[in-house]
């Protein structure tokens, strides 16, 4: 919903719908949001079913040929694969899954698959749902056929809640290591090790990092007895809820929640920090044209609210963390 969660960008597709040569909107959302008012086409699928729609549409771009072949044998792998799998997705069967028309799926389909260029882009409602991740690789894939990565105008744009979620997806990097370091580049890791005067055996980087789910399930059979939740709210935007919230409610879990309000999750917590806002703190966040701005305080945080880097910073001292030195 870009008219809540990005309003200037919103502002400025509101001012090119108003004028000439309005491009196309193909909202996919639930509910009626003034998106979903404004767009070409609205699709209002049962939540949880992203995957078959994603389906469903590759399925009607493929059938009608609205592929990019020489795009698709340069840059792919596994498209026969593909074809198979949304072989079994016509129309008629994604709109028993998903309670969206037939019809209406076939007009999303001829828009994207007859689109000059396409821009996509989705939110939490997606990559935090059902599936998430084969219905993000959907929309990669819808992308990949049509041949529109790399093309100007077109492409697939990460949007975010919050600007500063904009910070853990440049260019295919994450947040797992300081500044975008890839965990399995020796070299990252030496240079981070170097930079924090500490051992790289300190620097966990031997397997894969550990996710959320993996790191709940962990939580659930009792591996896992401490956890740090720093702006976030899991009890919320976590899949399969009744789970997470039973794990997060768990004695044997030690829960800290840093956050500027009492969500749900921090209503769970064994200790709430409070932290500071955007306006109270000084910090960077990371725009989607990937331009660093600097966000400088504003005012004083209320009470006993603290930036994350003080809280951070001061559970270390607590700590009593030091480099190899024995620097503080």
């Amino acid at each position: 919903n870009v008219a809540e969660t990005q309003v200037v960008l919103w502002d400025r597709i509101l001012d090119r719908l108003a004028g000439p040569n309005p491009p196309a909107i193909l909202c996919v959302d639930p509910r009626e949001t003034p998106v979903a008012r404004a767009a070409t086409v609205h699709l209002a699928p049962l939540p949880g079913t992203n995957v078959a729609l994603m389906n469903g549409i590759l399925h009607e771009i493929i059938q009608h040929d609205w592929v990019d072949h020489e795009y698709v044998e340069r840059h792919t792998v596994g498209y026969d694969d593909l074809v198979t799998l949304v072989a079994d997705y016509p129309p008629e069967h994604v709109a028993g899954i998903c309670g969206v028309p037939a019809d209406r799926i076939r007009t999303a389909a001829r828009l994207v698959g007859n689109a000059e260029r396409l821009l996509c882009t989705v939110l939490q409602g997606f990559y935090q749902s059902n599936q998430a991740t084969a219905a993000a690789v959907q929309v990669n894939n819808i992308n990949l056929v049509r041949g529109m990565l790399g093309k100007p105008g077109a492409g697939v744009l990460q949007m975010n809640g919050q600007p500063t979620a904009e910070n853990t997806r440049e260019c295919g990097a994450d947040g797992d290591l300081t500044g975008f370091r890839n965990w399995a580049n020796d070299s990252h890791v030496q240079e981070l090790a170097d930079l924090w005067n500490v051992d790289v055996d300190q620097i966990p980087h031997y397997a894969p990092p550990t996710h959320l789910m993996q790191m709940l399930r962990y939580a659930e059979n009792g591996t896992l007895e401490f956890l740090w939740v720093s702006a976030t709210n899991p009890a919320v935007s976590l899949p399969d809820l009744p789970r997470v919230r039973s794990i997060l409610s768990q004695d044997r879990l030690f829960l800290v929640v840093q956050d500027a309000f009492l969500t749900e999750t921090a209503s769970l917590a064994d200790v709430v920090l409070p932290a500071a806002l955007w306006g109270e703190k000084t910090g960077t966040f990371t725009n989607a044209d990937r331009t660093v701005h600097l966000s400088e305080q504003a005012v004083e945080p209320p009470g006993q609210a603290r930036s994350d880097l003080d809280i951070f910073l001061d559970y270390a001292r607590r700590m009593d963390f030091r480099d190899r030195d024995g620097k503080a």
